[in-house]
């Protein structure tokens, strides 16, 4: 049996409520990856901030129809902050969750990346690569 602490990875980069959504779309790009959870100081995870969170502000821009008022408000929305943007409803994971019992999640959910939490401490993160890895690199 596989276990999600089995195929997770433990290196979780965690971006903060108030920083801005340019930053963490750079910081996406940087590290090549299409989530990051969202941590407050006081109480730890509080969100998750996607690829697609950032896309969908892409197509709000889009209403505007001149090429100025678009770029006025892509601008207005790059410097907003993470928490203005952020899905505050986390789907988290432990590391004793099954690999059948998360491809179940993705499938039913249509989430991409999952928080693995321990004792309410983030300890990993798992994606759809991570699972298809796993999943085509078993024998």
């Amino acid at each position: 049996m596989i276990l999600v602490g089995d195929i997770m990875s433990d290196e979780v980069i965690v971006v903060y409520e108030d920083m801005l959504i340019r930053q963490v779309a750079h910081l996406m790009l940087r590290k090549q990856v299409t989530a990051f959870p969202v941590v407050s100081k006081k109480i730890g995870l509080v969100g998750i901030i996607s690829m697609t969170d950032l896309f969908m502000m892409i197509n709000k821009a889009f209403i505007k129809k001149t090429d100025d008022e678009f770029r006025k408000r892509l601008a207005m929305f790059r410097d907003m902050s993470v928490g203005d943007v952020m899905s505050r409803k986390v789907v988290t994971v432990k590391p004793t969750t099954t690999l059948d019992e998360i491809v179940d999640l993705v499938v039913r959910k249509k989430i991409h990346v999952f928080p693995v939490v321990e004792k309410k401490e983030i300890v990993g993160i798992i994606s759809r690569h991570d699972i298809l890895n796993a999943v085509y690199a078993y024998d």
